[in-house]
């Protein structure tokens, strides 16, 4: 295997949205999550939980979440919100663009409600990735700890990489915590953050080509006594 660069990985990891059918062995999800462990985290509390979803049991994870998106469009027992109400440009404006290039890579036009709320619901699937992860924080924690598991979240899709696989982070899942909770069995103190794809990508699907603008340094750096 190649090895590549943290500055390599960074500039070519893409959330993917088709994968291939190939199994990702239980070995190979340990070491990546196991390694990702190295994360840094203040106190070294290490706050972050894992659910490594395959085979049956994301598919009852899917059937159940999906039985109830119809009708409950914004989830069942969330967690968390996904978004501030009332989100302010210019961050606004990046998100609706964010769609909109996803959408076009797809021929999804705008008109086109049904396709795109297909394509949404196809979060519920990971993505039809092999392997679908929860992250889950004690609702004992505060802020502090949402950004360390946000480090760590960044350390498997990073290492993840190296090992030739690919993800799509997917906070959705948090608006699907009752659920989950109900699948996983999960105890009522343990919050849906967020979940993840992961497995290999397909390299010929058009929405694992998108090009999604970034932002120049200078728009979020101020340089302070240099």
């Amino acid at each position: 295997m190649t090895k590549i660069s943290v500055s390599e990985s960074l500039a070519r990891r893409q959330s993917i949205r088709e994968y291939i059918q190939q199994d990702v062995q239980p070995e190979l999800v340990m070491d990546i999550l196991e390694t990702a462990g190295k994360s840094p985290s203040g106190g070294n509390l290490q706050p972050w939980r894992v659910h490594a979803l395959s085979g049956e049991v994301k598919n009852t994870l899917f059937q159940k979440t999906i039985a109830q998106a119809m009708n409950n469009p914004t989830g069942v027992d969330p967690d968390i919100p996904i978004y501030p109400s009332g989100l302010a440009e210019p961050w606004r404006s990046r998100r609706a663009d964010c769609g909109e290039v996803m959408y076009r890579a797809l021929e999804i036009k705008r008109d086109n409600k049904m396709g795109r709320m297909q394509q949404g619901a196809r979060n519920l699937s990971f993505f039809d990735a092999p392997v679908g992860l929860i992250f889950t924080l004690d609702r004992s924690f505060c802020e502090s700890q949402m950004i360390d598991l946000g480090l760590y979240v960044q350390s498997v899709m990073l290492v993840a990489d190296e090992k030739g696989l690919a993800t799509c982070p997917q906070a959705s899942w948090s608006m699907w915590a009752g659920i989950v909770r109900d699948v996983l069995g999960l105890a009522s103190n343990e919050m849906v953050m967020l979940g993840m794809a992961l497995g290999y990508a397909d390299p010929d699907a058009p929405v694992n080509q998108l090009n999604q603008p970034r932002v120049d340094v200078t728009e979020f750096t101020q340089l302070h006594g240099f």
